[in-house]
């Protein structure tokens, strides 16, 4: 089989860089988002994997490719070792850099969602405080970052995501209202 389609060589290149992570945003992250590809892209058209596991396994490591030209040039060097042309790495750094906040081709809608699922539910929950007290804030910062940054904001693109949110947001809210009230 084609190392350019499966998972295992993007992953395997990028881990190390995710050591010096918070634990929310560690590879443990992108493991549980690779564990929601298929659920998420489920029925749709012309997903590309290669461009699926790049995305995610480089999820958390856009800054490095904007901002570290070592990085960039041993990255390039890797896709092109797996057969990546010019043109599709091109394409893949313009995904990186816009699939949390506009993100357009269907591997990088499946990417967004992967990685917002953890907003919802207990998880999300769980990971906005323990994100919030890493950085010092405060019970009743944390909360009203979580709701008025996140839930009120995150938009979901695949069909699965979209009817996931709903319930998910839901809990997470009514969590939140709880809270509130035991204050």
């Amino acid at each position: 089989m084609n190392l350019k389609s499966q998972f295992k060589p993007y992953a395997d290149f990028a881990r190390l860089y995710y050591d010096a992570r918070d634990r929310a945003h560690d590879f443990g992250h992108i493991e549980r988002m690779i564990g929601r590809l298929s659920m998420l892209s489920d029925g749709l058209e012309g997903v590309r994997s290669h461009m699926l596991h790049f995305l995610t396994a480089f999820h958390g490591l856009w800054l490095f490719w904007r901002d570290d030209p070592k990085f960039r040039a041993r990255a390039i060097s890797f896709l092109q070792e797996l057969g990546w042309g010019e043109p599709e790495i091109e394409e893949a750094a313009t995904c990186l850099e816009r699939h949390l906040k506009d993100p357009q081709t269907v591997e990088e809608k499946v990417v967004h969602d992967a990685n917002y699922m953890e907003l919802l539910g207990a998880f999300g929950i769980a990971k906005a405080f323990t994100v919030g007290g890493s950085l010092g804030q405060t019970y009743e910062e944390t909360a009203e970052i979580f709701e008025n940054r996140y839930l009120n904001m995150v938009k979901f693109f695949t069909p699965v995501g979209k009817r996931m949110a709903g319930e998910g947001i839901a809990y997470a809210k009514a969590f939140l209202t709880r809270l509130k009230n035991e204050w």
